[in-house]
């Protein structure tokens, strides 16, 4: 019988990577929309009165209705700290940009896009004890960059599609020094993954910085993986990686090669702590006083186009030749303008009204998306068969799994429209996930209102109940 290979990582260069790990992680996006929701309207408080009204927040999301105030308190500093939604300037406390933007633009995959591209090692979403510590060992490591790299070294030295654990990389990776200081390179550990795999090893995890001083005991293997593997559960949201089998092997997302490569692209980095490495004293006040700039950086970008939801390329071909079809016949052969694509459910919406009045009218030519500049209250221009016009506000939630979400703004401006307009004002709500498209449909949402099938509170956030609408398939040519 041959001798069990095993592997473990020098105790020189072993260091933990740790960082808040949510208790909602199996609910992540559907509380993370939730919460942003909630709280994107929030005005400029004290710190101990935005904490308040925070808690009401956490308190009222359904799973919490018995929760005791430590569990409310854990889940108001993980979303504070971790995904950065709270922003805190001399005492006042603020939503922040990344809470706004996830409340307007209901995008789970954009969001973690952006809570990836600034993730680092060390920054403000730790401890500053931890920082310390971090700085005084040499770590400067961006995970999401190196493990895009890694795959992609992984696949020039295989020549096929190449994947990875989170065991693979908290060993190999993760919590070696050589590596989280950049003496390391990915190219080096992809031959290193391999080199293991061939050799069969076993990894080893008892390692003496991880022991308990009290009980004296290892942490188990997933509770030593579980950081590494929340960065690549994270890059899966952001449709970065696919998984595949039981979700332990992760691989590369080739169908989002703009976003990949933007992450590839961009060194971005909070340089507020460079200073440090080399002082000869850190003390825990100098790294306080960062948390607020920390903040303040990862809300500091918006507007990236790359990781904003696009339509596949096959499908921006079948929806410009739908609609040429329409447009070409009505406005005597000329080509369709590239304004009527809008956003990328606006744009979704868009085709759906075309197939959904395909074989019932030959008005196709008045269906189109409104100018946003324009702000009538409405996103899209349709019509009803056989004479009237449908006017559509979409709202789109886009996350990886079937969420339970109810819940999304209209603004004072689409609320007065909707008075306005009446019967012939319709939201569209359109659910996209894994398991498919699908729009739940609210027509006059203001009678809906007074018949009480619809709340909507003081921030003009609207819960839609199942009585208040109707589900539909969206209409897609593939379809």
């Amino acid at each position: 019988m041959s001798e069990i290979k095993t592997y473990r990582i020098p105790d020189e260069y072993f260091f933990r990577l740790h960082n808040v790990r949510p208790r909602f992680k199996n609910d992540v996006e559907e509380v993370l929309l939730y919460v942003a929701t909630s709280i994107s309207e929030m005005t400029v408080l004290p710190n101990n009165d935005f904490r308040n009204e925070l808690n009401k927040v956490l308190f009222g999301f359904k799973k919490n209705a018995t929760s005791t105030q430590k569990t409310i308190d854990n889940w108001r500093t993980e979303i504070s700290s971790l995904f950065g939604f709270i922003q805190e300037t001399n005492g006042y406390s603020q939503p922040s940009l990344m809470a706004k933007r996830l409340a307007k633009n209901q995008y789970l995959d954009e969001f973690f896009n952006y809570f990836l591209f600034s993730f680092q090692y060390p920054a403000g979403h730790i401890k500053s004890q931890n920082v310390i510590k971090q700085i005084e060992a040499g770590v400067r490591f961006k995970p999401c960059q190196f493990i895009l790299n890694l795959l992609i070294e992984g696949e020039k030295i295989t020549g096929k599609p190449f994947s990875i654990t989170a065991e693979e990389l908290t060993q190999c990776a993760y919590f070696d020094l050589r590596v989280t200081t950049g003496k390391r390179q990915a190219k080096e550990v992809a031959k290193l993954i391999l080199q293991n795999r061939k050799d069969k090893v076993e990894y080893e995890y008892d390692y003496e910085a991880l022991r308990n001083e009290r009980t004296g005991e290892f942490p188990s293997k997933g509770d030593t993986n579980r950081y590494a593997g929340d960065i690549l559960d994270y890059m899966v949201l952001a449709n970065l990686l696919q998984h595949k089998g039981t979700g332990y092997y992760y691989y590369l997302n080739d169908e989002n090669k703009e976003a990949i490569n933007f992450h590839l692209q961009n060194d971005v980095w909070f340089d507020e702590y460079d200073k440090f490495y080399n002082a000869d004293v850190i003390t825990n006040p100098e790294i306080g006083a960062l948390e607020e700039v920390w903040f303040d950086f990862v809300n500091s970008f918006d507007n990236i186009e790359a990781f904003a939801p696009h339509l596949e390329e096959r499908e921006v071909e079948n929806i410009s030749a739908l609609i040429q079809e329409y447009y070409s016949r009505m406005k005597e052969d000329r080509k369709v303008p590239t304004k009527i694509f809008g956003d990328y459910g606006e744009t979704l919406i868009l085709a759906h009204e075309y197939l959904r009045t395909k074989d019932g009218s030959n008005r196709q030519h008045l269906i189109n998306k409104i100018p946003t500049p324009l702000g009538v209250g409405y996103d899209l221009q349709s019509i009803e068969i056989p004479k009237n016009k449908r006017y559509i506000e979409v709202k789109t939630t886009k996350s990886r799994k079937a969420i339970n979400n109810n819940r999304f703004k209209l603004t004072p401006n689409e609320w007065d429209t909707a008075e306005t307009l009446g019967d012939n004002y319709f939201v569209y709500y359109l659910v996209i996930n894994d398991d498919g498209k699908n729009i739940f449909v609210i027509q006059n949402p203001i009678k809906q209102f007074e018949l009480g099938n619809i709340k909507v509170d003081k921030n003009l956030v609207v819960e839609f109940s199942k009585t208040s609408g109707q589900w539909h398939r969206l209409l897609e040519i593939a379809n």
